[in-house]
């Protein structure tokens, strides 16, 4: 089941990291490990365009919507466009800055998958094998159906494929208002991710597997899929085999304490007129976001904005990123 929680953080503290995200996919080529920056005009972009940025920013900020920003534009792996705006904790009047730490909430998702995605490159599983073959705890779903003649359970058609939890046609997020009381007393999160998905192991799907499309938590299955097939805990195999090759030496599910000064403050629009509010102090930054040992697929980590562009610079030059080699193009 989708957490409420979650739609503040993506629409309201990081913004910023996703207009950077966006914004990378006018086109991609080179890198190297410190932003190379460049003029609009080498690659092809206007600078009066860019300059329309800032503005378009700080209204958002004038009009309490945003505490602060941090917007990157980049073409052809050159950063063309870095600005930050605002505050990082506006209760305590911090400037926004370059290197801030934003909890990434559902950009967790992308890295995740890209770590089942090494695997499956290197002939672990096929994309059409079911789930259960490594997660069986999950085996014997039900779908939840309600039409015309009434709530009812039957038969998936189809198995739960490995394809499935990456594209999110899964249907593991069944409507809570037509779950029984003691199904919907399963939704709670236990403190790590294999406790928590196995709790709901019981649960119906909400559609046939591969029939529909849902936004939700096929990511943690991807998540626990990784560390099943791999053999490690999913923070060391992302920490090996992605941050560390793609030098993302601000990005994890624990901020260290040396670094949480930069961590932002996250903000909800729960004030009049959907103005922020605060959500979470920084202290949060200390432990996994979700329970003491939960270190999950839809959310989790913590990045910043050069931090991001590096991962997504790597998937728009085909899965390499200067010498190294993450994914075949």
């Amino acid at each position: 089941m989708r957490d409420a929680r979650f739609r503040p953080v993506c629409q309201y503290t990081m913004r910023a990291l996703l207009i950077a995200v966006l914004s990378l996919l006018l086109n991609a080529s080179a890198w190297a490990q410190s932003l190379p920056r460049s003029s609009p005009a080498s690659v092809g972009l206007s600078s009066d365009r860019l300059e329309r940025l800032p503005a378009a920013m700080q209204r958002y900020i004038d009009a309490n919507q945003l505490a602060g920003t941090v917007t990157l534009v980049a073409r052809d792996g050159k950063v063309v466009h870095l600005e930050t705006q605002g505050w990082r904790d506006k209760e305590h009047d911090t400037p926004m800055t370059e290197d801030t730490i934003f909890f990434i909430m559902s950009m967790t998702k992308p890295i995740v998958s890209t770590a089942l995605m090494m695997l499956y490159e290197e002939g672990r599983f096929l994309l059409t094998d079911p789930v259960t073959k490594w997660i069986p705890e999950i085996a014997g779903k039900q779908v939840l159906i309600q039409d015309d003649a009434g709530v009812h359970r039957m038969t998936p058609r189809q198995p739960i494929t490995v394809r499935d939890v990456l594209a999110h046609t899964t249907g593991l997020d069944p409507a809570r208002e037509l779950l029984t009381e003691d199904e919907q007393a399963l939704l709670s999160r236990e403190s790590s991710l294999e406790a928590t998905l196995i709790k709901r192991a019981p649960l119906p799907l909400a559609f046939h597997p591969s029939e529909d499309w849902q936004y939700g938590s096929s990511t943690d299955y991807v998540a626990l899929l990784v560390e099943r097939i791999s053999g490690e805990p999913l923070k060391d195999f992302l920490q090996e085999r992605i941050l560390d090759p793609l030098a993302m030496n601000d990005t994890s599910y624990v901020v260290p304490a040396e670094k949480r000064d930069r961590v932002a403050t996250v903000y909800s629009p729960t004030g009049p007129n959907k103005t922020i509010e605060v959500f979470r102090t920084p202290e949060y930054s200390s432990v996994p976001f979700f329970g003491s040992d939960y270190y999950g697929g839809v959310a989790g980590l913590f990045s910043t904005a050069s931090d991001y562009w590096r991962f997504s610079q790597m998937l728009l030059n085909g899965g390499k990123l200067g010498r190294v080699q993450l994914l075949s193009p």
